[in-house]
């Protein structure tokens, strides 16, 4: 199995590769220090299995593609891809902000959390479609759900409209299974709270006990 981490999902690591140490796993951020910092902690936490960094910046077109090609060359397809790229922005502007400042953190926002996980995605599924059971796993926050949202009290972890990921994700899904020419893709939205337990059960699934389209959210401890 080969898993694609876009963003710093160290805790997935960690766990898929003391687990499963046979496997390869490509560990993608932007920022070259956070990455191999990265690495370096999970060879420290006794990860042993191959793990391989590459620099990606999920809003630049051409890095993608160039992460596209090199996964396809080096290991042939991705069994799973976690979109774990995200970013907080507008939670704390003042309420005197100019309604430009708002709108320039909204469509940022929206373009790393949203519109580059679709972009992403969609550049991986020709290698994703060569695996024999491909994943797609998106991680959310407690903004995924409308009640959490408007629970007096409730603060979240990313102040972006995931909503609308999870939107694109259930009709993803829908397009993936019907695809001819190669494997049909499973999609998940997971909300995993503080561990990542959630997201490596659905990575080992290779038996479709967790049908796509599902949403999974961290609750009680659970």
């Amino acid at each position: 199995m080969v898993l694609l981490v876009v963003g710093l999902g160290l805790a997935v690591v960690e766990v898929a590769g003391l687990r499963s140490p046979e496997n390869p796993y490509i560990l993608c951020s932007r920022d070259v220090a956070k990455g191999s910092e990265a690495a370096k902690k999970l060879r420290e936490q006794a990860v042993t299995a191959p793990i391989h960094f590459y620099q990606l910046d999920v809003t630049n077109d051409e890095e993608i593609t160039a992460l596209v090609d090199y996964v396809d060359k080096i290991h042939g397809r991705v069994d799973v891809s976690v979109n774990n790229a995200g970013i907080l922005r507008g939670m704390d502007m003042p309420p005197d902000a100019p309604a430009s400042a708002l709108r320039a953190a909204y469509t940022e926002a929206l373009n790393v959390n949203v519109t580059s996980v679709a972009v992403v995605t969609h550049a991986f599924m020709p290698v994703l479609r060569k695996a024999p059971n491909p994943k797609v796993i998106n991680v959310t926050s407690g903004l995924g759900c409308i009640t959490n949202v408007l629970t007096p009290g409730k603060r979240m972890a990313r102040a972006c409209p995931r909503v609308a990921e999870n939107d694109r994700a259930a009709v993803a899904s829908g397009g993936a299974g019907a695809a001819e020419g190669g494997s049909s893709v499973r999609f998940y939205i997971c909300n995993p709270g503080q561990g990542a337990e959630s997201i490596v059960r659905i990575v080992e699934d290779d038996e479709g006990m967790y049908e796509g389209g599902m949403y999974w959210e961290f609750e009680d401890g659970r």
